[in-house]
């Protein structure tokens, strides 16, 4: 995450993903989608933006989110305080595919505590207790039998969302539907990328990925958590961002290079998206001289 402090490890004898965040500053993770399980832990704190299938989450102390394979998620977070901690497990989908051959007719939901049943919220609050001690285990002092605590640990995670927390897919379709749609979603992202410097137009994007425009701006409503203008929009925001904060650029060619008409149009996304000017975002930065 941008502005945050993680830790990134992966263990030896289990390709699983532990990352520790404790944030800092704004921080944002753009929207993304991949094959792995993705497991969120609030333990301090709150995430005020976590959008998943484009529905938006704001997440409290004890709160966990869950990521299902292929669906396009994405973080930001303006509301935090020096304590903020959260944890980050990525279980890849072919160890999953491994422990139980099934998984591709299943998907997981873990609903809010009151839509759950009385032996679900039990074993959610087991998963809580878990990730608290793998999230203890992994700030804690180094140790020779580190690893196979967070490895025995990790696999009791996995092994009590596929017991209590599973649902069958409608039929296999539905998985292959998913993987149509982050396709087209990402040819889309890869032409804004590819052009954000430039003017276009979404009536050229749609036509990059062979769809509709209609069509085009439904799905990444639906999956992005928000428009396409609005993605255009926050994306040069980032880079300029980044320009500001990494160059002496002038205002003038920040904008310029991110798209932007003029520096008015600059600022306007800077108090936006940051809640500064350009002026403000260049002062507090540690941009070159």
């Amino acid at each position: 995450m941008a502005g945050d402090k993680h830790e990134l490890i992966q263990l030896d004898e289990l390709p699983l993903h532990i990352k520790i965040h404790h944030h800092r500053n704004d921080s944002e993770v753009p929207a993304h989608w991949h094959q792995s399980i993705e497991l969120s832990f609030t333990i301090r704190g709150q995430i005020d933006h976590f959008i998943i299938g484009g529905v938006d989450h704001q997440t409290h102390p004890g709160e966990i989110l869950i990521v299902n394979t292929q669906i396009v998620h994405s973080v930001r977070n303006r509301i935090h305080t020096k304590d903020d901690l959260m944890l980050t497990l990525l279980f890849p989908y072919p160890l999953v595919l491994q422990v139980f051959p099934k998984i591709d007719q299943y998907f997981f939901e873990l609903g809010s505590l009151s839509k759950l049943s009385l032996q679900q919220v039990a074993q959610y609050h087991h998963l809580q207790d878990l990730l608290t001690q793998i999230t203890d285990i992994k700030l804690g002092k180094e140790s020779d039998f580190k690893n196979i605590e967070l490895t025995i640990l990790s696999y009791q995670v996995l092994e009590t969302l596929l017991k209590y927390f599973l649902k069958p897919r409608k039929n296999n379709s539905q998985l292959s539907h998913n993987l149509v749609i982050t396709g087209h979603l990402r040819n889309a992202l890869d032409y804004i990328q590819g052009h954000y410097q430039e003017p276009f137009s979404l009536q050229e994007i749609a036509d990059s990925c062979h769809l509709a425009r209609q069509y085009l701006q439904r799905i990444f409503r639906e999956n992005m958590g928000c428009t396409l203008g609005e993605y255009i929009k926050n994306y040069r925001a980032q880079k300029a961002y980044q320009e500001l904060t990494t160059t002496t650029n002038t205002f003038t060619a920040v904008a310029m290079n991110n798209g932007f008409s003029g520096v008015r149009s600059l600022n306007r996304a800077m108090v936006n998206n940051y809640g500064q000017t350009s002026r403000q975002i260049r002062e507090g930065s540690s941009a070159p001289d």
